[in-house]
Protein backbone atom coordinates (compact mmCIF):
# COMPACT_ATOMS: atom_id res chain seq x y z
CA UNK A 1 0.00 0.00 0.00
CA UNK A 2 1.36 3.41 -0.99
CA UNK A 3 1.95 6.01 1.73
CA UNK A 4 -0.38 8.99 1.98
CA UNK A 5 2.49 11.39 2.74
CA UNK A 6 6.04 11.66 1.43
CA UNK A 7 8.10 13.77 3.83
CA UNK A 8 11.14 15.30 2.11
CA UNK A 9 14.18 16.59 4.02
CA UNK A 10 16.80 18.36 1.87
CA UNK A 11 20.16 17.88 3.60
CA UNK A 12 23.46 19.72 3.41
CA UNK A 13 26.05 19.69 6.22
CA UNK A 14 23.58 19.22 9.08
CA UNK A 15 25.33 16.52 11.08
CA UNK A 16 24.50 18.31 14.34
CA UNK A 17 20.77 18.54 13.67
CA UNK A 18 19.58 15.88 11.23
CA UNK A 19 18.88 13.15 13.82
CA UNK A 20 16.34 15.35 15.63
CA UNK A 21 14.62 16.18 12.33
CA UNK A 22 14.42 12.54 11.25
CA UNK A 23 13.21 11.29 14.64
CA UNK A 24 10.46 13.91 14.65
CA UNK A 25 9.15 12.29 11.46
CA UNK A 26 9.59 8.67 12.51
CA UNK A 27 7.76 9.36 15.80
CA UNK A 28 4.60 10.71 14.17
CA UNK A 29 1.24 9.54 15.51
CA UNK A 30 0.06 9.13 11.89
CA UNK A 31 1.73 6.15 10.23
CA UNK A 32 1.06 6.33 6.47
CA UNK A 33 4.22 8.08 5.33
CA UNK A 34 7.65 7.61 3.84
CA UNK A 35 10.68 9.76 4.59
CA UNK A 36 12.94 10.87 1.75
CA UNK A 37 16.25 12.47 2.73
CA UNK A 38 18.01 14.14 -0.20
CA UNK A 39 21.68 14.83 0.51
CA UNK A 40 23.04 17.69 -1.58
CA UNK A 41 26.67 16.47 -1.53
CA UNK A 42 27.34 17.19 2.14
CA UNK A 43 30.98 17.65 3.16
CA UNK A 44 30.50 16.57 6.76
CA UNK A 45 29.32 13.17 8.07
CA UNK A 46 25.59 13.84 7.57
CA UNK A 47 25.23 10.88 5.19
CA UNK A 48 26.88 8.49 7.65
CA UNK A 49 24.46 9.59 10.36
CA UNK A 50 21.39 9.09 8.16
CA UNK A 51 22.69 5.74 6.90
CA UNK A 52 23.09 4.61 10.50
CA UNK A 53 19.36 4.99 11.20
CA UNK A 54 17.97 1.59 10.23
CA UNK A 55 14.34 2.20 9.38
CA UNK A 56 12.65 0.90 6.20
CA UNK A 57 10.59 4.09 5.93
CA UNK A 58 13.74 6.11 5.14
CA UNK A 59 14.90 6.55 1.54
CA UNK A 60 18.28 8.28 1.29
CA UNK A 61 19.08 9.92 -2.04
CA UNK A 62 22.58 11.29 -2.63
CA UNK A 63 23.13 13.93 -5.30
CA UNK A 64 26.44 13.60 -7.21
CA UNK A 65 27.36 17.25 -6.59
CA UNK A 66 26.02 20.27 -4.76
CA UNK A 67 23.08 21.57 -6.79
CA UNK A 68 21.27 23.74 -4.25
CA UNK A 69 18.20 23.25 -2.10
CA UNK A 70 15.78 23.76 -5.02
CA UNK A 71 17.27 20.77 -6.82
CA UNK A 72 17.22 18.69 -3.62
CA UNK A 73 13.55 19.50 -3.06
CA UNK A 74 12.75 18.59 -6.65
CA UNK A 75 14.58 15.27 -6.42
CA UNK A 76 12.53 14.53 -3.32
CA UNK A 77 9.07 15.01 -4.81
CA UNK A 78 10.02 13.28 -8.05
CA UNK A 79 11.03 10.17 -6.09
CA UNK A 80 7.96 10.32 -3.84
CA UNK A 81 5.28 7.63 -3.72
CA UNK A 82 2.73 9.66 -1.77
CA UNK A 83 0.14 12.00 -3.23
CA UNK A 84 1.04 14.68 -0.70
CA UNK A 85 4.58 16.05 -0.39
CA UNK A 86 5.59 17.54 2.96
CA UNK A 87 8.83 19.48 3.41
CA UNK A 88 10.93 19.69 6.55
CA UNK A 89 14.18 21.66 6.79
CA UNK A 90 17.07 19.60 8.12
CA UNK A 91 17.55 21.76 11.23
CA UNK A 92 13.84 21.88 12.16
CA UNK A 93 11.48 19.30 13.66
CA UNK A 94 7.79 18.38 13.70
CA UNK A 95 5.46 18.03 16.64
CA UNK A 96 4.39 14.38 16.96
CA UNK A 97 0.83 15.11 15.79
CA UNK A 98 1.84 17.11 12.72
CA UNK A 99 0.88 14.57 10.06
CA UNK A 100 -2.27 13.56 11.94
CA UNK A 101 -3.46 17.18 11.98
CA UNK A 102 -2.46 17.68 8.35
CA UNK A 103 -4.38 14.60 7.19
CA UNK A 104 -7.47 15.86 9.01
CA UNK A 105 -7.21 19.26 7.31
CA UNK A 106 -6.84 17.63 3.90
CA UNK A 107 -9.89 15.44 4.48
CA UNK A 108 -11.98 18.43 5.56
CA UNK A 109 -10.89 20.65 2.65
CA UNK A 110 -10.21 18.50 -0.44
CA UNK A 111 -10.31 21.58 -2.69
CA UNK A 112 -7.11 22.99 -1.10
CA UNK A 113 -3.88 22.32 -3.03
CA UNK A 114 -1.35 23.32 -0.35
CA UNK A 115 -1.20 23.89 3.39
CA UNK A 116 1.13 25.36 5.99
CA UNK A 117 1.02 25.33 9.77
CA UNK A 118 1.93 27.57 12.66
CA UNK A 119 5.57 27.58 13.70
CA UNK A 120 7.49 27.86 16.96
CA UNK A 121 10.88 29.60 16.76
CA UNK A 122 13.48 28.12 19.12
CA UNK A 123 17.07 29.20 19.76
CA UNK A 124 20.17 27.06 20.24
CA UNK A 125 19.52 26.90 24.00
CA UNK A 126 16.05 25.39 23.40
CA UNK A 127 14.38 28.62 24.49
CA UNK A 128 11.15 29.58 22.73
CA UNK A 129 11.56 32.95 21.03
CA UNK A 130 8.02 33.23 19.67
CA UNK A 131 5.15 31.32 18.10
CA UNK A 132 3.37 32.41 14.97
CA UNK A 133 0.26 31.28 13.12
CA UNK A 134 -0.02 33.30 9.93
CA UNK A 135 -3.02 33.79 7.69
CA UNK A 136 -2.73 35.90 4.50
CA UNK A 137 -4.78 39.06 4.09
CA UNK A 138 -6.82 37.68 1.19
CA UNK A 139 -7.94 34.21 0.13
CA UNK A 140 -5.94 32.30 -2.44
CA UNK A 141 -5.54 32.26 -5.35
CA UNK A 142 -4.66 35.97 -5.45
CA UNK A 143 -1.64 38.27 -5.41
CA UNK A 144 -1.81 38.66 -1.62
CA UNK A 145 1.60 36.98 -1.11
CA UNK A 146 3.17 40.02 -2.77
CA UNK A 147 1.83 42.16 0.08
CA UNK A 148 2.94 39.85 2.86
CA UNK A 149 4.54 36.42 2.91
CA UNK A 150 5.54 35.00 6.28
CA UNK A 151 5.89 31.33 5.47
CA UNK A 152 8.55 29.11 3.96
CA UNK A 153 9.56 25.47 4.05
CA UNK A 154 10.12 25.90 7.79
CA UNK A 155 6.34 26.18 8.30
CA UNK A 156 5.11 22.65 7.71
CA UNK A 157 4.35 23.20 4.05
CA UNK A 158 2.55 20.41 2.19
CA UNK A 159 1.68 20.28 -1.50
CA UNK A 160 -0.37 17.99 -3.66
CA UNK A 161 2.12 16.08 -5.80
CA UNK A 162 0.17 17.10 -8.92
CA UNK A 163 0.66 20.77 -7.98
CA UNK A 164 4.45 20.35 -7.95
CA UNK A 165 4.32 18.52 -11.26
CA UNK A 166 2.01 21.09 -12.85
CA UNK A 167 4.26 24.02 -11.86
CA UNK A 168 7.55 22.19 -12.57
CA UNK A 169 8.59 22.25 -8.93
CA UNK A 170 11.11 24.69 -7.50
CA UNK A 171 13.16 26.93 -9.79
CA UNK A 172 16.72 25.60 -9.66
CA UNK A 173 18.12 28.89 -10.95
CA UNK A 174 17.57 30.29 -7.44
CA UNK A 175 20.08 29.58 -4.67
CA UNK A 176 18.18 31.55 -2.02
CA UNK A 177 14.55 32.55 -1.45
CA UNK A 178 13.63 29.36 -3.31
CA UNK A 179 10.45 28.86 -1.33
CA UNK A 180 9.42 32.51 -1.76
CA UNK A 181 9.78 32.20 -5.53
CA UNK A 182 7.61 29.08 -5.56
CA UNK A 183 4.94 30.57 -3.29
CA UNK A 184 4.72 33.75 -5.37
CA UNK A 185 4.26 31.66 -8.49
CA UNK A 186 1.65 29.19 -7.24
CA UNK A 187 -0.33 31.52 -4.96
CA UNK A 188 -1.71 33.37 -7.97
CA UNK A 189 -3.21 30.13 -9.34
CA UNK A 190 -3.79 27.67 -6.48
CA UNK A 191 -5.83 27.46 -3.29
CA UNK A 192 -3.81 27.41 -0.08
CA UNK A 193 -4.76 27.36 3.58
CA UNK A 194 -3.21 27.89 7.00
CA UNK A 195 -3.54 25.23 9.71
CA UNK A 196 -4.34 27.12 12.89
CA UNK A 197 -2.00 25.14 15.14
CA UNK A 198 1.70 25.36 15.96
CA UNK A 199 3.03 22.06 14.60
CA UNK A 200 6.62 22.80 13.55
CA UNK A 201 9.71 23.95 15.45
CA UNK A 202 12.18 26.17 13.61
CA UNK A 203 15.75 26.53 14.89
CA UNK A 204 17.09 30.07 14.98
CA UNK A 205 20.81 29.87 15.72
CA UNK A 206 24.32 30.80 14.65
CA UNK A 207 24.71 27.87 12.26
CA UNK A 208 25.14 28.43 8.54
CA UNK A 209 21.84 29.01 6.75
CA UNK A 210 20.57 30.02 3.32
CA UNK A 211 18.68 32.81 5.12
CA UNK A 212 22.07 34.43 5.85
CA UNK A 213 23.38 34.17 2.28
CA UNK A 214 22.78 37.81 1.38
CA UNK A 215 24.55 37.66 -1.97
CA UNK A 216 22.20 34.91 -3.18
CA UNK A 217 19.22 36.78 -1.72
CA UNK A 218 20.33 39.91 -3.55
CA UNK A 219 20.39 37.98 -6.83
CA UNK A 220 17.01 36.41 -6.08
CA UNK A 221 15.28 39.70 -5.28
CA UNK A 222 16.75 41.30 -8.39
CA UNK A 223 14.99 38.56 -10.36
CA UNK A 224 11.75 39.06 -8.43
CA UNK A 225 11.73 42.80 -9.15
CA UNK A 226 12.24 42.17 -12.88
CA UNK A 227 9.89 39.20 -13.17
CA UNK A 228 6.97 40.56 -11.13
CA UNK A 229 7.26 44.29 -11.83
CA UNK A 230 3.53 44.75 -12.50
CA UNK A 231 2.41 42.90 -9.37
CA UNK A 232 4.98 44.66 -7.16
CA UNK A 233 4.07 48.13 -8.41
CA UNK A 234 0.32 47.50 -8.14
CA UNK A 235 0.04 49.61 -4.96
CA UNK A 236 2.25 51.92 -2.91
CA UNK A 237 2.59 49.82 0.25
CA UNK A 238 3.61 46.77 -1.75
CA UNK A 239 6.10 48.73 -3.81
CA UNK A 240 7.57 50.29 -0.66
CA UNK A 241 8.23 46.89 0.95
CA UNK A 242 9.85 45.32 -2.10
CA UNK A 243 12.10 48.22 -3.10
CA UNK A 244 13.16 48.89 0.48
CA UNK A 245 14.29 45.27 0.85
CA UNK A 246 16.00 45.35 -2.54
CA UNK A 247 17.77 48.53 -1.46
CA UNK A 248 19.27 47.12 1.73
CA UNK A 249 20.23 43.84 0.08
CA UNK A 250 22.03 45.90 -2.58
CA UNK A 251 23.85 47.81 0.14
CA UNK A 252 24.84 44.56 1.88
CA UNK A 253 26.42 43.50 -1.43
CA UNK A 254 28.00 46.94 -2.09
CA UNK A 255 25.87 47.65 -5.16
CA UNK A 256 25.32 51.35 -4.53
CA UNK A 257 24.03 52.00 -8.05
CA UNK A 258 21.07 49.65 -7.63
CA UNK A 259 20.49 50.89 -4.08
CA UNK A 260 20.26 54.46 -5.42
CA UNK A 261 17.74 53.39 -8.06
CA UNK A 262 15.61 51.71 -5.40
CA UNK A 263 15.81 54.78 -3.16
CA UNK A 264 14.75 56.99 -6.06
CA UNK A 265 11.80 54.69 -6.80
CA UNK A 266 10.80 54.97 -3.15
CA UNK A 267 11.01 58.81 -3.41
CA UNK A 268 13.55 59.07 -0.58
CA UNK A 269 11.56 58.21 2.58
CA UNK A 270 13.30 58.98 5.88
CA UNK A 271 13.81 55.36 6.99
CA UNK A 272 15.29 54.17 3.69
CA UNK A 273 17.40 57.31 3.29
CA UNK A 274 18.83 56.89 6.78
CA UNK A 275 19.83 53.28 6.10
CA UNK A 276 21.45 54.32 2.81
CA UNK A 277 23.41 57.02 4.67
CA UNK A 278 24.67 54.47 7.23
CA UNK A 279 26.15 52.33 4.48
CA UNK A 280 27.58 55.38 2.72
CA UNK A 281 29.45 56.49 5.87
CA UNK A 282 30.39 53.29 7.71
CA UNK A 283 32.45 50.26 6.65
CA UNK A 284 30.16 47.58 5.21
CA UNK A 285 30.24 45.14 8.14
CA UNK A 286 29.63 47.90 10.68
CA UNK A 287 26.71 49.20 8.62
CA UNK A 288 25.22 45.70 8.36
CA UNK A 289 25.46 45.24 12.14
CA UNK A 290 23.79 48.61 12.74
CA UNK A 291 21.03 47.89 10.21
CA UNK A 292 20.24 44.54 11.86
CA UNK A 293 20.06 46.27 15.25
CA UNK A 294 17.72 48.92 13.88
CA UNK A 295 15.53 46.29 12.19
CA UNK A 296 15.18 44.31 15.45
CA UNK A 297 14.02 47.39 17.32
CA UNK A 298 11.42 48.54 14.78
Amino acid sequence: MLPFFSVVIPLYDRADYIIRSIKSVLNQTYSSFELIVVDDASKDNSVEIVSGILDPRINLIQLPKNLGNAAARNEGWKAAKGNWIVYLDSDDWFEESFLENLEREISNAPEIAFFWSGVRFVNSYNQILKEEIWTPRAELPSTTFFDELRIGTNCGVAFQRDLLKKHNGFDEAFRASVDREFFLRISQREKGKSIQKVLVNCLIGDHKSVRKDYKSQYKAYSKFIALYKDQIQANDSRKKWWYHKMMWLSLYCKDFDLAKKCLKTLKYPIKSSFIFLIFYILPNQNAIAMHKKIARNI
